[in-house]
């Protein structure tokens, strides 16, 4: 199961980074978006610029980073309140809130077992919150991923 879920995100990977790479502005305005995504990954700090959001069944946040092969996606519902919610290990369940970390250089994978997101701003615009969450690395370890938030585009 675990395989089919790395290649899946694989996939989904390289189908998103080959949609970021093919997208351009036609502004020439260097302003920010100021979105992202960052957290600890068992103490060390992984950020992202400009997170990935795609609505499906359930809504997905995802910072990934082709260099280092490390990838964080949150999911929501599509309608997503502020509020606590806990994180769990439902992954399939469309009304649920999770987690994933991978890093694909080291051949590292979890999905979240235990976790809270809290949605502190939800508009037509933005989503933004904090999150923490534990799981299985698939190799025996434990991954922990503490003091995350993420600012995001809102796609409705």
């Amino acid at each position: 199961m675990k395989t089919f879920k790395k290649a899946a995100m694989l996939i989904v990977l390289t189908i998103a980074g080959a949609i970021s790479f093919n997208c351009s502005s036609d502004s020439d305005s260097s302003s920010s978006t100021n979105f992202y995504l960052k957290c600890k990954v068992n103490g060390t700090w992984v950020e992202f610029a400009d997170p990935m959001v795609i609505n499906s069944l359930a809504k997905s946040i995802t910072g990934n980073d082709s260099e280092t092969g490390q990838v964080v996606t949150l999911f929501t519902p599509l309608n997503v309140p502020t509020g606590t919610h806990t994180i769990t290990d439902e992954p399939s369940n469309v009304d649920s809130y999770a987690g994933s970390f991978s890093d694909f250089n080291q051949d590292i994978y979890t999905d979240n077992e235990t976790g809270t997101m809290i949605i502190t701003e939800v508009n037509a615009n933005v989503i933004r919150g904090t999150f923490s969450f534990t799981g299985d690395d698939g190799n025996g370890g434990t991954i922990t991923v503490t003091e995350g938030s993420f600012r995001a585009e809102n796609i409705e």
